[in-house]
């Protein structure tokens, strides 16, 4: 029986994984997304390189948000943040003096 409880916590580990690497890829997607907005809205408008640039810092903070968040929550430390606990657990930011 015990033999399964660690293949439960081997494939616990795998999902966690896979789910950071989902988020990387969401990063590249969502910097792909608003860059081509960028420019197709670039080549409508004879604008060169504003919308392009401005799609590459939208689609930069969209993803590292999206990528912040999901990797907080699938880690061990940003398992308590999730549920609405301070950052780091119950025990706060840094020592007690």
């Amino acid at each position: 029986m015990a033999r399964k409880q660690d293949w439960n916590a081997e494939s616990r580990g795998f999902g966690t994984g896979y789910a950071i690497v989902a988020a990387g890829f969401q990063l590249a997607f969502a910097i792909l997304l608003f860059l081509g907005a960028g420019v197709l809205l670039d080549r409508w408008l004879h604008t060169k390189p504003v919308f392009t640039l401005i799609g590459v810092a939208v689609g930069l903070g969209a993803g590292m948000y999206a990528f912040l968040r999901q990797v907080l929550a699938e880690s061990p430390r940003g398992s308590g943040r999730r549920n609405g606990g301070p950052p780091g657990g119950a025990g706060g930011s840094g020592p007690t003096p």
